[in-house]
């Protein structure tokens, strides 16, 4: 299941904000009618989803593979967790907001709404902080791992373990670092209008 926001949401949002889509992508969004033989029946299954299409998978379908891997990989990512889906947003918006990408960081924080997340978390979230000891460990470990490129340090590990940080969730919080970069790069480079509430990006202390 593609995890974005609900349908509901996200019709409400557009019926009320008809403006949106009207800001010149940098790439061009596909539509069901002009993608390629392959990514047009995914994007169907997508608009039946959530009840409409968003920029991102439609900038997103201009290379199949690359929308088919990221698909299957934040299945698996969910299908497999070790976290709950709060703590996926969590990271999500963390990981959206340390690499600049307000379309990111506006969709996670719609999200993060509907798994549970109060809206002064979620921006919390945004700066690397979480209120509870467990989840500052996963967002210390996502901020680490990108910052340092993977070369995270054994004073880092050694301490999200002591937090109670599962190996396994150590390997999860690699891979939703991975595949949170990925949909915030192609945002970043291809600059969609943002079809969810938009969100500014919040500061953060330099990290060095």
């Amino acid at each position: 299941m593609i995890q974005i926001c609900t349908p509901m949401i996200l019709k409400n949002y557009r019926s009320v904000h008809p403006e949106f889509g009207e800001t010149m992508s940098r790439l061009p969004l596909k539509e069901i009618e002009n993608a390629c033989e392959q990514s047009a029946p995914v994007l169907q299954g997508i608009k039946k989803q959530l009840g409409m299409l968003p920029n991102f998978f439609a900038g997103l379908a201009n290379h199949y593979g690359s929308l088919a891997g990221y698909l299957a990989f934040q299945e698996s990512m969910k299908q497999d967790s070790r976290l709950t889906g709060a703590q996926r947003e969590l990271i999500a918006l963390c990981i959206a907001n340390a690499n600049g990408c307000h379309y990111c960081v506006s969709g996670h924080t719609l999200s993060a709404k509907h798994a549970g997340v109060s809206p002064e978390d979620a921006r919390e979230a945004q700066k690397g902080k979480a209120s509870a000891p467990f989840d500052q460990a996963l967002l210390d470990l996502a901020l680490e791992v990108l910052d340092s490129r993977g070369h995270v340090s054994e004073e880092l590990l050694t301490s999200v373990r002591e937090r109670g940080v599962s190996e396994a969730q150590v390997v999860e919080v690699v891979g939703l670092v991975g595949l949170n970069s990925f949909s915030n790069w192609i945002n970043n480079v291809a600059r969609p209008p943002i079809d969810f509430p938009e969100v500014p990006l919040q500061e953060t202390a330099n990290r060095g």
